[in-house]
């Protein structure tokens, strides 16, 4: 008799631990899923960033959100879609890059932020004046919008280079012996 206890519980054990393996399956999934910037395209963000306080992580959520504003927009005008993907295309760039800030060391981490959250602001204002103007948008619009950004990103990789450049150089001593 004690051995067919045992034997119930141990299969209760088996199927609570089963259970446990497979919500944190489905969590994991989730957490991956709201963390991406672009459906179906992985980001390389940490999935902690999806409730988190810090810059960066509140930069993605903004890139993030702006590009799923424009395309829950656009959904239903099949005119948009290149417009779509071109900005779901600088989206992912652009999240890119926030990561990337994010690895940075700390003295320079802020500053890349500072650029990086200019760039998501004109991000935002661009999708933002693609949503309410999306009957009166030519595909010249939008590229001459992409294009803009396109450039302030370019500036933003050019100045983190720079940074990156600096730590090469052996810091000096002030107060050499």
């Amino acid at each position: 008799m004690a051995l067919f206890g045992l034997a119930i519980v141990v299969v209760v054990v088996a199927v609570i631990g089963a259970g446990i393996a497979i919500a944190a399956g489905s969590i994991s999934k989730n957490a991956k899923a709201r963390n991406q910037v672009v459906p179906g395209m992985l980001s390389s963000a940490p999935t902690n960033w999806h409730g988190s306080h810090e810059p960066e992580a509140k930069l993605h959520r903004r890139v993030r959100d702006a590009a799923a504003g424009l395309r829950a927009t656009a959904a239903s005008d099949p005119t948009m879609t290149e417009t779509v993907q071109s900005i779901d295309r600088e989206a992912v760039r652009l999240d890119e890059q926030i990561v990337a800030a994010a690895r940075m060391p700390e003295r320079h981490k802020q500053e890349a932020l500072q650029n990086l959250e200019e760039a998501v602001i004109q991000f935002e204002d661009m999708t933002a004046g693609l949503i309410t103007r999306t009957s009166g948008v030519g595909p010249k619009d939008v590229k001459a919008e992409l294009d803009a950004l396109a450039e302030r990103l370019d500036l933003v990789a050019e100045a983190r280079a720079e940074l990156d450049e600096q730590d090469d150089f052996p810091q000096s001593d002030p107060f050499p012996t």
